[in-house]
């Protein structure tokens, strides 16, 4: 190695939309940035290239683990961290990223990462020791895990959890692109790994956002009956995605999410998209005594500190709850504790007239002459 300490090894085409932000996230806390630029016809080389960024050309061959394979190769740091241009590296600074790599007897470390705006965070191997044992695999959704846990046991090395965090901004708006680009490489890489859960669900996801909702449940029925048939003790979280798709699926159509529903809790008990289903499906039900104290139960979780397996739509441990637990509180003729999860929601929610038409009629309810405004 250089002497150097971390490099951001990253690859682009065509993202002049994203990529300065990227690089200003990365100013003074790496020692390098490494970009390979795969055919880009806009301005992401010269933006790169005014950021003092180290830019290389790797003719796109249809494997995203061949790109990033040539950005790590370029590398010259000791650590490796692997970044997006629609991603934001949130450090703490040059000293704090010091720190955190400096403690011997690791071969990698996570960070929290944000898959969406407005979403939780979950743990994600993005920095790693740059190590030739440890390298990409896969053509789409890619990954490094197997040569890193494969080196990590080799030396007798642990995987850390960094206090550094990665916010993905890619997701924010329309995405057709990327589901165009996505559909065949997908089908690609599920003939390479078949038993992947993670890429049958985003094949139905690129599916469905290409307008072949058939073509979707088609691939998450395939996937439930994969997942059925490992039996409970196998499913991991990543099985749980198609779950929440099928019941959405079900949902639109007005048919009865119960069954469905009823097994995912039974397989992911703890998982809080299910837990807040459940509850909505017992207010439509009329079930408002029952439904209430678990949507009590999700506003007692903080989602500024909840990183777990899974990210989840931040809104569900607020305003997505205050408001269906302002209905039940009003059905039970609890006016004041309606009243008060109205307000919330309303303040999380300012422009949402309907939470405000509701408190104002609870509080006329209630005979109070508060303003609304």
């Amino acid at each position: 190695m250089s002497g150097k300490l971390i490099s951001a090894a990253m690859i682009v085409r065509n993202e002049e939309n994203f990529l300065e932000g990227c690089l200003e996230s990365l100013g003074g806390v790496v020692d390098e940035v490494v970009v390979v630029d795969t055919g880009s016809s806009d301005t992401s080389k010269d933006i790169a290239l005014s950021y003092d960024a180290r830019v290389f050309d790797f003719p796109w061959n249809g494997s995203f683990a061949d790109a990033r394979k040539e950005a790590i190769g370029r590398s010259r740091g000791k650590w490796i961290l692997y970044i997006d241009a629609d991603e934001r590296f949130v450090s703490g600074g040059r000293a704090a990223v010091e720190a955190g790599l400096s403690r011997p007897g690791y071969a990698a470390h996570t960070v929290k990462f944000h898959p969406i705006t407005g979403y939780t965070s979950y743990r994600e191997y993005r920095i790693f020791l740059n190590d030739p044992r440890i390298r990409f695999e896969g053509v789409i959704h890619e990954s490094m895990v197997a040569g890193m846990n494969s080196a990590a046991e080799e030396d007798g090395l642990a995987i850390g959890d960094s206090p550094f965090s990665i916010i993905h901004t890619g997701y924010d708006g329309e995405l057709t692109h990327k589901h165009e680009r996505n559909l065949p490489l997908l089908v690609k890489q599920i003939e390479n790994d078949p038993g992947r859960m993670y890429l049958r669900w985003q094949l139905g996801v690129a599916m469905k956002g290409l307008g072949d909702a058939g073509g979707a449940e088609r691939a998450w029925t395939e996937a439930l009956r994969m997942t059925r048939a490992k039996g409970i003790s196998n499913v991991t979280h990543e099985d749980s995605h198609v779950y929440y798709e099928m019941i959405c699926l079900l949902a639109e159509r007005g048919e009865d999410v119960g069954p469905l529903l009823g097994e995912a809790l039974t397989l992911f008990p703890d998982n809080y998209l299910f837990i807040w289903t459940r509850a909505k499906a017992l207010v439509r039900e009329g079930r408002f005594g029952e439904a209430a104290p678990i949507f009590e139960s999700l506003l007692s979780i903080d989602p500024d500190t909840l990183t777990g397996p899974l990210a989840y739509n931040a809104g569900i441990f607020g305003e997505l709850s205050h408001e269906p637990l302002a209905g039940c509180y009003f059905r039970l003729g609890r006016l004041s504790e309606s009243e008060g999860h109205y307000a919330r929601a309303s303040e999380l929610a300012p422009d949402n007239m309907e939470y405000r038409t509701r408190l104002k009629l609870v509080r006329a309810m209630l005979g109070r002459a508060k303003s609304t405004a």
